[in-house]
C-alpha cells in the first residue's frame, strides 16, 4: 500500500519539474514521463515507488549500497553519534575518536603499505585530492613539471573539475571547457571490443603498451601518475585481461610514475574481494574510496595515502587542503558499522557466488541480441548487440539498452543503462539466489519485449 493519493503523487511530480535540477538526468525524459519516478521506501535489494510498486534495484542505487535498504543498525549508530557528537572539524590539528578508528580500519585493510587516510564526503573529491597529492608529491622532490596525470577512455572519475577532467564519458565535458590541464587519455582495456583488433589470449597487452607510449610521448619528466578504475563502472562493467595490472605496474615502476587506484566502486567487497586491486595483487601509490565504505547511508570518501607519497608531504610539514566534513563523525560511525556488516556477513563471498550465478542465468538465457556478459563479483554488465556473431553494435540513434530499461522498469526492474548499449547489474551484496533467478526471469523478458520490437520496426 501507498501513503499517497494520485494527486499528491501528480503533485510531487509537478513540483519535482518545477523546483529540481537532476543531476545526470534527461530533462526531456523527465517531462516525457510526466514527472520522476519517485521512490520512498527500500529493503534489502528492493525499493518502492510512491505508487506501490516493489521495484530490485539491480544497481545498488549507484553501484554502492552494498549491505542492502533498511538496515536499522546504520540508523541506531547515526542517531547515537548525533546525539553525542554532531560534528566537529578535523582542521587545524583537531581530531575525534570514530575519525581515528575508522582511518586505522581502512589503513589495515587496503592493499597499500603503512598507509595514511584522508578522509572527503564522496567519489569526487577523492579523486581531486589524489590528484592534487600526486602533483605535491613531485613538486616537493623537486620536479614541479612532473604533474601530468594520464587516465583511460570510459573511465568515470566523478564529475568536479579536477575529477571530470580525468572522467571520458560522452557529455561529461561538452559546456564546461576548459578543463584542468594536464590530463591525457590512453585507450581501454576490452577485450570483446579491443581497439587494437585482438582476441582475448592471442594478444601482447597492448592496451598496457599505450600507457608506455603516452609516457614517452609525454616524456617521463613530465608524467606524475596514471589513474584507473580496477574494473571499469560507468562506462560498462569491463574487466581488463590477465596480466593487466602486473604490467601497469610495471610501466609505472619503470617511468617513476604513480598508481593511482580509483577504488570508488569497487571497494568494500562488490567485486568478490574487499578491495579490486587484490584480484591482481598490485598495490597502488594513492586509492580513492567512497560510495560502498558507508553503504550510502550517509555520504562519505576517503583516499589511502602510501608511504612514499606521505613521507615528503611530512616533511613538508602540511597539506593544504580540506573539505569542512572531512572525517564527519556521524559518517565514521557509520562506516565503522557498516564494515563490520560487511565483514561479519562475508558479503564479499556472496559477491563472488551471486555473481557467477548471475552472469551463468543471463548467458543461459542464449538471447540472440545479448553479445557479452562481463562482471567480477556483483560489478557486472550485459552488452546489447544487433549481431552478436559479428559483435556489430545497435545504431546509437536507436537507444537499444534505454528501451530494455524503460521495459525492465514495468516489469519490475530498476535497470540502468550504460553507454553502447550496456545494462549495470550490481545489486547490493545481500542478493539471494532466489533473488537472482527472479532477476534473470525479468531481465530476459524485458529484453525479448524491447528485442522483438525493435525486429518489428525493421520490416
Amino acid at each position: 500500500m501507498t501513503g499517497y493519493t494520485k494527486d499528491q503523487i501528480d503533485q510531487m511530480k509537478k513540483d519535482d519539474m518545477r523546483y529540481f535540477l537532476h543531476p545526470t538526468s534527461s530533462i526531456a525524459d523527465i517531462e516525457s514521463w510526466g514527472g520522476p519516478k519517485i521512490i520512498e521506501e527500500g529493503s534489502g535489494i528492493r525499493i518502492k515507488s510512491v505508487e506501490g510498486k516493489t521495484y530490485i534495484d539491480c544497481g545498488a542505487g549507484l553501484w554502492l549500497n552494498n549491505v542492502g535498504f533498511g538496515r536499522t543498525e546504520l540508523a541506531e549508530v547515526a542517531k547515537q553519534q548525533m546525539e553525542k557528537l554532531s560534528y566537529f572539524q578535523t582542521f587545524n590539528g583537531y581530531s575525534h575518536p570514530l575519525a581515528i578508528e575508522v582511518a586505522k580500519r581502512v589503513a589495515g585493510m587496503i592493499p597499500m603499505d603503512n598507509p595514511r587516510i584522508f578522509f572527503t564526503s564522496g567519489g569526487s573529491e577523492s579523486n581531486d585530492t589524489a590528484y592534487k597529492l600526486a602533483r605535491m608529491y613531485w613538486y616537493l622532490q623537486g620536479k614541479p613539471s612532473k604533474n601530468n596525470i594520464i587516465a583511460r577512455t570510459k573511465a568515470y572519475h566523478g564529475v568536479s573539475y579536477g575529477a571530470v577532467s580525468a572522467t571520458s564519458l560522452p557529455g561529461f565535458w561538452d559546456g564546461f571547457r576548459p578543463l584542468v590541464p594536464g590530463f591525457h587519455h590512453i585507450e581501454h582495456p576490452h577485450c570483446y571490443f579491443c581497439p587494437w583488433g585482438k582476441e582475448q589470449g592471442s594478444c601482447d597487452l597492448e592496451c598496457t603498451d599505450a600507457l608506455e607510449q603516452k609516457i614517452l610521448e609525454l616524456g617521463e619528466d613530465n608524467v606524475a601518475a596514471f589513474t584507473a578504475e580496477p574494473v571499469i563502472g560507468t562506462g560498462g562493467a569491463i574487466v581488463p585481461p590477465e596480466g593487466y595490472y602486473q604490467r601497469i605496474r610495471e610501466i609505472c615502476d619503470k617511468y617513476n610514475v604513480l598508481f593511482i587506484a580509483d577504488e570508488v566502486i569497487t571497494g568494500f567487497g562488490r567485486t568478490g574481494k574487499m578491495f579490486g586491486m587484490m584480484h591482481w595483487g598490485v598495490k597502488p601509490d594513492i586509492m580513492m574510496m567512497a560510495k560502498g565504505i558507508t553503504s550510502g547511508y550517509i555520504p562519505m570518501g576517503a583516499v589511502g595515502i602510501s608511504e612514499r607519497v606521505f613521507d615528503p608531504i611530512k616533511a613538508h610539514g602540511i597539506f593544504m587542503h580540506g573539505y569542512t566534513y572531512s572525517g564527519h563523525p556521524v559518517a565514521c560511525a557509520v562506516a565503522l558499522k557498516n564494515i563490520d556488516i560487511v565483514e561479519e556477513e562475508n558479503l564479499a563471498v556472496n559477491a563472488h557466488v551471486k555473481g557467477e550465478q548471475l552472469r551463468t542465468g543471463i548467458r543461459d538465457l542464449m538471447l540472440p541480441c545479448i553479445g557479452e556478459v562481463r562482471g567480477i563479483g556483483l560489478m557486472n554488465a550485459v552488452q546489447l548487440v544487433q549481431n552478436a556473431e559479428n559483435r556489430t553494435k545497435f545504431n546509437s540513434n536507436i537507444g537499444f539498452a534505454k528501451r530494455v530499461s524503460a521495459i525492465a522498469w514495468e516489469n519490475g526492474l530498476a535497470l540502468r543503462p550504460l553507454v553502447d548499449d550496456g545494462l549495470q547489474l550490481s545489486p547490493a551484496l545481500v542478493i539471494t539466489e532466489t533473488d537472482v533467478i527472479e532477476l534473470v526471469e525479468k531481465l530476459g523478458r524485458s529484453i525479448e519485449q524491447a528485442h522483438f520490437e525493435f525486429l518489428g520496426n525493421q520490416l
